[in-house]
């Protein structure tokens, strides 16, 4: 079983290849640092398994999914594991029982579960249904699962500092986040406030949705899609100021889904 290991946290990276190297059978063909290294590497090794962190700064562990499903299509889309260190993030969306999650830290005992699992299915025999190869289910049942994923919690609320005082913002108040020189910014209707969050912390925390690698949005605020260069937008926000947030080329596809365009 050949695996690609992707975390952007060099320790993380270096415990779970450790603990997969104790497998029998369990080859580590790749690591990848970000999002990017990731998409570069993937196509080209063609692992059987991807174990995949969903907090990352550059593309976080669902863009990087939905553009893998993307460039290979079903037939070689590899079985994906995500790995995340909120638990909220994974157990309504494995109940689908398509793709395997494990937590950090990580436990040995459970990723030897995961392996086990993982393994029947490459081979073709009988494996309980949550192993079945995502891929094979299309893109519809992908779609559900990573929607699953990075829809928030109805109690999810985001803490945020002002004036020596901490305010919990409700998720559906925020409507974009955006880096403005070293640090992320959230903007709601009427205010904006420096975090210290990364944008990939906010995307798999409050279920937003990225359209750039500098911004991020809650799809629910978009309140126009605007052409604008080689492909790209700009969406109009409902806030006050009517903000424009940029679409990269790298986003139009997802973002087109995420909002049924």
């Amino acid at each position: 079983m050949r695996v690609v290991i992707v975390d952007d946290e060099s320790p993380a990276r270096d415990e779970l290849k450790y603990l997969l190297e104790k497998m029998p059978n369990v080859e580590i063909a790749g690591l990848a640092r970000n999002g990017q290294e990731a998409l570069a590497i993937i196509p080209e090794l063609s692992p059987d398994v991807v174990f995949l962190d969903i907090q990352m700064p550059d593309l976080s562990g669902l863009s990087v999914a939905r553009e893998l499903y993307q460039r290979l299509g079903p037939e070689d889309f590899p079985f994906l594991v995500f790995a995340t260190a909120y638990d909220q993030h994974a157990l309504e969306a494995f109940e689908v029982n398509a793709i395997d999650y494990v937590l950090k830290p990580f436990s040995e005992e459970r990723l030897q579960q995961t392996v086990q699992r993982l393994k029947r299915s490459l081979q073709g025999g009988p494996c309980p249904p949550e192993t079945v190869k995502s891929g094979r289910l299309g893109g519809e049942k992908l779609d559900r699962i990573l929607s699953l994923l990075e829809r928030p919690s109805a109690r999810t609320k985001l803490p945020v500092e002002e004036n020596e005082r901490i305010i919990l913002l409700n998720a559906e108040e925020i409507v974009f986040a955006g880096v403005e020189g070293r640090q992320v910014h959230v903007k709601t209707k009427d205010a904006s406030y420096a975090t210290s969050y990364s944008l990939s912390e906010l995307e798999a925390r409050l279920g937003l949705m990225q359209t750039h690698k500098s911004y991020v949005v809650n799809k629910e605020m978009v309140r126009e899609i605007v052409p604008w260069f080689n492909g790209t937008y700009n969406l109009i926000m409902n806030d006050r100021e009517k903000s424009q947030v940029p679409v990269s080329r790298t986003f139009v596809k997802s973002v087109k889904q995420a909002l049924e365009l």
